[in-house]
């Protein structure tokens, strides 16, 4: 009889501890379907990635308020910083505002070949992704200037008038009468329409270039941690309701629920960011299916058919080469520009675009775009099957 208790005792023990597993499985499992209901993707310029202190926002219609982490500015709006105060603004895919205290600006546009900003006061630093092809244009009250090789700027407003333009990584084209072009390690008061250059020290940095640096550095880290299926499913969910497409952007913003923030998931292989920190993760590590690759068929540049990507979606502009007509992906155009930023120098070899290299070194000129050779289209999925089974394995 005490046997028989013992035995039933072990066993109703053993049918509690396996529910306990059960349960703590389907708890963990529901806990990773949420996170990756998180997971948010956008193509599109002006998402708030940071604020420290008092940043405000004055809206186009009038209304006001202050700025919090993932708001988001549109066009006109006003963003100024108080004392003590500074913000990290998503500028396209890849690229950074980063506003110091005392300081105001307004997009003018969001363009992915013609971004447009007004620094109306203060100080700004641009970390950015541009080329000849994928200009960024920043506009004081008394200057104009174009940033035309991806690299890392420092525009001040000065008080008395005019602007202080210091060029830490890559060129700009100053807007006085000589359309002076400034390079790495130099820096023009700009007044008046005329330009005063000089060099300047890089390794003297002040705590709102350092603080900058270290945002890169912190951001290029949760970059290469995007790396999991649950991510997948969120880019091509996003893909397939046409909110990005491989011939609008460079690559794309990632929402991380579990840093709290925005970083970047370029389209290409082995990029860095501007001040030199690899990413560490790209598009091809999700094993996306072939008929993201596909050129858009109706301009623009999102879902199979193209018609996603929002506002800030370019026409599709087609690089002639070896006969070629078929557009070419901006970040392929970048790589080819020498203005895109690779570590390691290969490009997109496993996925339907050929390699490209990422950047240029500084030292060679740029190449010439390599000509891009893309399959016949593939049977459209059907809405029951947005993942085909023959999608290329993993490198």
């Amino acid at each position: 009889m005490t046997n028989m208790i013992r035995n039933l005792v072990y066993i109703g023990l053993a049918v509690i501890l396996s529910f306990q597993a059960v349960s703590a499985q389907s708890d963990r499992d529901a806990a990773a379907a949420s996170a990756a209901d998180k997971y948010l993707i956008s193509a599109k310029a002006g998402g708030v990635n940071y604020v420290e202190g008092s940043v405000s926002v004055l809206r186009t219609d009038g209304r006001s308020g202050y700025l919090t982490k993932r708001d988001q500015i549109e066009v006109g709006d006003t963003v100024t910083t108080g004392d003590n105060s500074r913000a990290e603004i998503l500028l396209n895919p890849g690229s950074f505002l980063r506003l110091g205290p005392n300081s105001s600006f307004k997009f003018k546009t969001t363009s992915l070949d013609d971004l447009r900003i007004n620094l109306e006061s203060g100080s700004a630093i641009f970390e950015v992704f541009a080329s000849r092809d994928f200009k960024v244009r920043v506009i004081t009250p008394d200057a104009k200037l174009l940033l035309i090789r991806s690299g890392v700027f420092r525009i001040d407003v000065l008080p008395a008038g005019g602007a202080n333009v210091e060029v830490w990584e890559g060129q700009a084209l100053l807007g006085d009468r000589n359309a002076t072009l400034l390079d790495t390690g130099r820096s023009a008061i700009l007044k008046d329409g005329n330009a005063t250059v000089k060099k300047f020290d890089r390794g003297d940095r002040d705590e709102f270039e350092a603080w900058s640096k270290s945002r890169s550095k912190e951001l290029a880290k949760q970059s290469a941690k995007l790396k999991n299926d649950a991510l997948r499913n969120s880019l091509l969910t996003s893909f397939n309701g046409g909110g990005w497409g491989m011939y609008s952007s460079f690559g794309l913003w990632v929402y991380d629920p579990f840093y709290g923030g925005y970083c970047f998931l370029p389209f290409g292989r082995g990029w860095s960011s501007p001040y030199g920190y690899g990413f560490g993760s790209c598009l091809c590590y999700f094993d996306m299916p072939p008929y993201i690759y596909y050129p858009p068929t109706t301009g623009g540049g999102g879902g199979v058919g193209g018609g996603g990507g929002g506002s800030n979606v370019p026409p599709v502009t087609p690089i002639v080469s070896a006969g070629n007509r078929l557009p070419t992906p901006p970040f392929e155009r970048m790589g080819g520009s020498g203005g895109g930023f690779g570590a390691t120098g290969r490009g997109t070899s496993d996925s339907q675009f050929p390699s490209s290299g990422g950047r240029t070194p500084r030292s060679e000129p740029a190449s010439e775009p390599t000509p891009i050779f893309i399959p016949a289209p593939m049977p459209m999925p059907s809405s029951t099957d947005k993942t085909p089974s023959t999608a290329k394995g993993k490198p």
